[in-house]
């Protein structure tokens, strides 16, 4: 049997507070504004992100903005894309990994912006790293690493293209099962 690794965080009781004006707007600001603000007067591509009205717009299940999904948000998707690409923004330069993560954990919180509180993620104190092994009521075992518990379903990501797939946890038999909810909770 192959042994778990864990990555442990310090302060498992803590909260990762992400405020969309003290920490979102600053990065869009010195990123963003330039090209999508009213306070430039450009609206390239449609969008604007120093008015929070318009910005609202923007964060729906089609918008750039995917609440709690960053995966499928195209603001995200244009920030981390190879600068030689011509939809990379801003366009002749990467944005800093630590502003990036900032915004991801904005999103995967689901992007809350003023006046509707501060979205927060809890810091777990444990997540598993790398690919766990998974069986199903049938006795087959997958091989994929753990990525969130959504309703009734886990999400799997597999190793090898890293597409995300989820799984019905009532096809998982027990311990897997558990592994899954322990996952989630960060044990």
């Amino acid at each position: 049997m192959k042994p778990v690794l864990f990555f442990f965080v310090f302060g498992s009781t803590a909260v990762l507070a992400i405020d969309f004006k003290k920490d979102i707007r600053p990065i869009l600001k010195e990123n963003c504004y330039e090209c999508h603000s009213k306070e430039s007067g450009k609206e390239k591509a449609g969008y604007i992100f120093d008015d929070v009205e318009t910005l609202k717009l923007d964060i729906q299940p089609k918008g750039i903005i995917v609440p709690k999904l960053p995966e499928e948000s195209y603001l995200l998707e244009v920030m981390t894309m190879d600068v030689s690409e011509k939809a990379h923004m801003p366009p002749k330069e990467a944005m800093s990994a630590k502003d990036i993560a900032k915004i991801r954990e904005w999103i995967a919180a689901g992007a809350l912006l003023e006046g509707e509180g501060a979205a927060t993620l809890p810091v777990r104190a444990a997540v598993p790293a790398g690919p766990l092994d998974w069986t199903n009521t049938e006795g087959k075992t997958i091989k994929a690493g753990f990525v969130r518990l959504e309703g009734e379903n886990v999400v799997l990501k597999m190793p090898a293209n890293g597409q995300e797939i989820p799984y019905p946890l009532a096809k998982l038999n027990a311990a897997s099962q558990a592994q899954a909810k322990a996952a989630a909770e960060g044990k």
